[in-house]
């Protein structure tokens, strides 16, 4: 499956738990939000079941619809005052955008959290000559596992790119789902029981464990230009 893959005419990413390490970051960010209207906290596992549905939607379902413009208040305020200290890249995620970026392969972000949150974080790891084309929360019609944001992101990259070569790398159905729907190539990055579901349930055109395991493979395409 994953050898026959071309080489990318651009990629695009999901960023919290496919470049950013976060999950345990941002359960202690809800957790935070949701002692501000007395709500009893809950476990990594419960977050887990919640972690990277689209913004609007997970708002409404942990705060109600009364509170969402509130909640988002205190959940801001707590990532902008921690994040810095609280968000690490995960391992190898530098190096395959090191790869693809001597390889001269445009990058992209498409994610289903604020942008300015995105770029803050980008600026904090020094990967802004990294991405050319960043979409955050509600910036199209609708956020993943609507096609909408990666559109938009492709528009923004103002190339005039092949679907069938351009590539979404993320970790959940959302991200999936969203290629799915456009026609690009899905990669998931994703260890553990949960990939099986996901690789049953939708079309993956490869399927790596983690971000070592996909510069390994994105190596042979810079073996390829090597040799030009």
């Amino acid at each position: 499956m994953a050898e026959s893959l071309e080489r990318p005419e651009a990629v695009f990413f999901d960023w919290d738990g496919t470049l950013v390490d976060s999950f345990a970051f941002l359960h202690g960010a809800h957790n935070y939000t949701r002692a501000q209207f007395g709500i009893a906290p809950f476990s990594l596992e419960d977050f887990g079941r919640y972690f990277g549905q689209p913004r609007e939607k997970l708002y409404i379902q942990l705060y109600g619809a009364e509170n969402v413009e509130a909640a988002k208040g205190h959940f801001e305020a707590y990532v902008m005052e921690h994040h810095k200290e609280g968000l690490k890249p995960i391992s190898g995620a530098q190096e395959v955008l090191e790869v693809l970026h001597r390889l001269g392969v445009p990058c992209g972000v498409v994610t289903n959290k604020k942008k300015d949150l995105v770029l803050r974080e980008i600026e904090n790891y020094g990967w802004d000559n990294f991405f050319i084309s960043v979409v955050g929360a509600g910036e199209a019609e609708s956020d993943k596992p609507s096609p909408a944001p990666l559109q938009l992101a492709i528009e923004r990259m103002g190339l005039p790119l092949n679907l069938d070569k351009t590539w979404l790398v993320g970790d959940t159905d959302n991200d999936l789902a969203c290629a799915n729907a456009l026609g690009c190539k899905t990669i998931l990055i994703l260890d553990g029981g949960e990939a099986a579901n996901l690789l049953e349930n939708y079309e993956v055109h490869m399927h790596q464990k983690n971000c070592q395991e996909l510069r390994e493979f994105l190596l042979q395409y810079d073996l390829e230009a090597l040799k030009k």
